[in-house]
């Protein structure tokens, strides 16, 4: 779905929705390059030296958990011997809060994005927030963008036994608001997202608003 729907426009598609569960990174806010520019500041500081330019990492890094990206980049030159996945995602995390500092909130949350929560919550719609970021990154792009009232229920990589693109998250998610798949629409950007959404069960719709 290329524009942000609004909720008359939900209802007429979907009318059985109780339910709504959003992913973070590239579906609610349009964050993904910033984690891109956190992996590349880590890379200069580090000199670890990806085997492609910034727009292959952008690609690869769509939609992963850190523990995933982990495993992927840490055989790339230059990366530290002596890190750790923890050690990996806390630096990452690290330098992400510092790209974080100097971005208004507006340049990565859409209005349309917060009409639709606000329409959503007023209508006593279940509001879910899904994401494989951890609960630091997560709890700081809700302060900044003041979104964190419109969401019933917030699940991180933190709170997780298993992430995308397992459908745990999601059915966990569900679980919570007692909501079947048949009542419950997820919104999704990347394809490990869109995995785990589809095999919950629930309706999917992928967002391509960013």
């Amino acid at each position: 779905m290329k524009i942000v729907p609004n909720l008359n426009t939900l209802r007429a598609g979907y009318p059985e929705i109780q339910t709504l569960l959003f992913d973070m990174d590239g579906t609610l806010f349009d964050t993904e390059k910033y984690h891109t520019l956190a992996l590349q500041s880590i890379g200069r500081e580090q000199d670890i030296r990806p085997p492609f330019g910034p727009s292959e990492l952008h690609h690869l890094m769509m939609g992963k958990a850190d523990h995933l990206l982990f495993e992927i980049i840490k055989d790339w030159p230059g990366f530290p011997s002596g890190w750790d996945v923890h050690t990996f995602v806390n630096e990452k995390n690290r330098h992400l809060l510092e790209v974080l500092k100097v971005i208004d909130s507006t340049l990565f949350f859409s209005n349309k994005i917060e009409a639709l929560l606000k329409e959503s919550n007023k209508a006593g719609i279940n509001i879910g927030l899904v994401t494989s970021s951890e609960k630091v990154i997560t709890n700081e792009l809700l302060k900044m963008s003041n979104s964190s009232q419109y969401f019933n229920f917030i699940l991180t990589r933190d709170d997780s036994l298993r992430v995308k693109p397992d459908p745990w998250p999601y059915v966990e998610a569900m679980k919570y608001f007692n909501s079947s798949s048949m009542n419950t629409l997820i919104f999704e950007d990347s394809q490990i997202g869109i995995q785990a959404a589809t095999s919950s069960g629930a309706h999917v719709i992928k967002a391509e608003w960013y």
